[in-house]
């Protein structure tokens, strides 16, 4: 049998508030508005013994009120037993518009825009979001703004698997071209947000989320700094460049460390660093990692905090990137790579110079590739970078060719054996 519960949308805000109901089931909860307006001031929303009360006590619209929750509920818990058949349980959006049709209520459930109840969505999670996630939905969010203005309003009550497809194709695929990969990651967080939507009831359409289907993906080509290359940068001249010298040392650590470049700045912060190791909390995931002080990283520690006792000088991710790009064209990191991925169905071939591929974020790749090629336990790495899941991890496991032919160049070489 189905739960039933009853509170104010906005008890404090105005004279007048909509009465909503909660109804519930093992699997699932519904809440919509009763149509009936409660005088504000004789309700509260105060939590006792695990229910929510609604009318106070000794008011004169007590018993008055009473009355008519009751009647909601029993009425409620009616229709759940007409529409049960056998073994078949109705849903509760079942229940919900028969409640509406049998009461002459159909009109009074409020319409929610797509952009209320986005706002309502980012509300409920955003505390536990770090600063980072929270600009991907919102990023989410501009996406199907700009969708509605070129394709035409969501309705939420109407939404379904096709609403899904045309986001997916004529917006992401056709309008904007982006790759799948980034298509995809759009996608998951739309559908996050669909399933807040489905479970606070703002939508009407039953959604089988197991039919909104992504695009096929080929792993976009990202690229890690071989050992050598490393050691190349480290040792490229440029104290006459002051402004590639600095990048070129923060860009060090990042390999050394395995961390992104918004974590840099704590990295250098003496609080941080012991003897032994680096403790922060990650400004992307606010996950604590701990980063062994190895040799390497001792020497490269103590000559920054020499060459730079003021501090670093800040710099912009954009400016960064540019720069490293200068430096890896004078390290002459010159190969050309080609690739292919996917917009909808189309194959699209790329090809550019390794120099042009590197950036920022491939400091974290080199260090997760090295420290695996030199057989360090991937559980350890992740707990050095901050993964939580072995799939994140490989991500940043970067191969190419040349790692093919140097892991197979020994292969037959041994030499026949002798028959006896």
């Amino acid at each position: 049998m189905i739960s039933v519960s009853f509170y104010l949308l906005t008890p404090d805000a105005l004279s007048q508030s909509q009465v909503y109901v909660s109804i519930s089931n093992k699997e699932n909860r519904l809440r919509f508005a009763t149509g009936e307006s409660f005088i504000t001031s004789y309700c509260n929303i105060r939590k006792k013994k695990g229910t929510k009360e609604l009318v106070k006590k000794n008011t004169e619209f007590y018993f008055e009120y009473r009355s008519k929750l009751t009647e909601i509920r029993d009425s409620l818990i009616r229709i759940e037993m007409s529409l049960t058949e056998g073994a078949n349980k109705p849903s509760l959006i079942q229940i919900r518009d028969a409640f509406y049709l049998k009461s002459g209520k159909a009109n009074s459930e409020p319409r929610i825009t797509f952009d209320v109840a986005f706002a309502k969505f980012i509300a409920a999670n955003e505390s536990q979001w770090s600063e980072g996630t929270r600009k991907h939905f919102t990023t989410i969010q501009n996406h199907i703004i700009e969708y509605e203005t070129t394709l035409g309003d969501i309705t939420l009550g109407n939404v379904n698997e096709d609403t899904w497809n045309s986001i997916r194709d004529k917006y992401f695929v056709e309008k904007k071209q982006y790759g799948n990969g980034t298509i995809n990651s759009n996608l998951k967080k739309f559908k996050q947000f669909l399933k807040f939507a489905d479970k606070k009831g703002f939508l009407k359409n039953k959604i089988d989320f197991e039919e909104l289907k992504y695009l096929d993906e080929i792993e976009p080509y990202k690229i890690a700094l071989k050992e050598y290359e490393v050691e190349t940068l480290l040792n490229l001249k440029l104290s006459g460049n002051p402004r590639l010298d600095k990048v070129r040392d923060l860009f060090a650590l990042e390999i050394m460390t395995g961390q992104r470049f918004s974590d840099m700045p704590k990295l250098l912060d003496p609080k941080h660093i012991s003897a032994t190791n680096i403790q922060i909390y990650q400004d992307k995931t606010n996950e604590q990692v701990s980063i062994p002080i190895h040799p390497k990283l001792k020497k490269h520690l103590a000559y920054i905090f020499k060459k730079y006792p003021d501090g670093l000088p800040t710099i912009s991710n954009q400016n960064f990137n540019d720069y490293l790009k200068e430096i890896c064209v004078q390290a002459k990191f010159n190969r050309e790579h080609s690739w292919v991925t996917l917009s909808g169905k189309k194959k699209i071939k790329h090809s550019d110079f390794r120099y042009n591929l590197i950036s920022s974020h491939t400091g974290r790749r080199t260090f997760c590739t090295l420290a695996l090629n030199s057989g360090i336990n991937p559980e350890l790495i992740m707990r050095v970078t901050g993964h939580k899941k072995y799939d994140q991890f490989r991500e940043y496991v970067k191969v190419d060719d040349d790692d093919i032919d140097k892991a197979f160049e020994g292969m037959f070489k041994s030499g026949k054996k002798k028959v006896k």
